[in-house]
């Protein structure tokens, strides 16, 4: 599913992600409540955090302050899907702490057979779940 190093992913998105365990040895978490967000990194420790910005989008700055400023954080890798891409907002997330931003244009091509960065990050599975739920 993802790079063996990385064994737990938390999803922060919508409902209509239907995720499950796609893998025995990995684990991914899917919730949708802002409030939540910290009670499950505390319980999972993951490894790899991809927020829905168009989701999140009033809330994703304070939760990426907060994440960045406690060194017990300091080892998650941060991924942001996205809509659409706009400068501004993308070199903030970036400046905040976000490791790659994520394009749902990118992962479209990506199940098309175009090699990104996302193939590089995530396996075919958790692309096709990504790519199914954006469109």
């Amino acid at each position: 599913m993802i790079f063996n190093k990385y064994e737990k992913v938390l999803l922060v998105a919508p409902s209509n992600f239907s995720v499950q365990l796609l893998v025995s040895d990995k684990l991914i978490k899917h919730i949708t409540s802002v409030d939540r967000v910290f009670p499950a990194i505390y319980e999972m420790a993951p490894n790899i955090i991809i927020f829905d910005y168009d989701y999140l989008s009033d809330d994703v700055e304070k939760i990426l302050r907060r994440i960045r400023s406690n060194s017990f954080y300091n080892k998650i890798k941060i991924y942001c899907l996205k809509n659409t891409a706009d400068t501004k907002t993308d070199e903030l997330l970036k400046t905040l702490g976000v490791n790659h931003v994520i394009f749902k244009n990118e992962l479209q091509k990506q199940k098309k057979g175009g090699l990104n960065q996302v193939k590089l990050i995530f396996d075919s599975a958790f692309n096709d779940l990504l790519v199914n739920a954006s469109a």
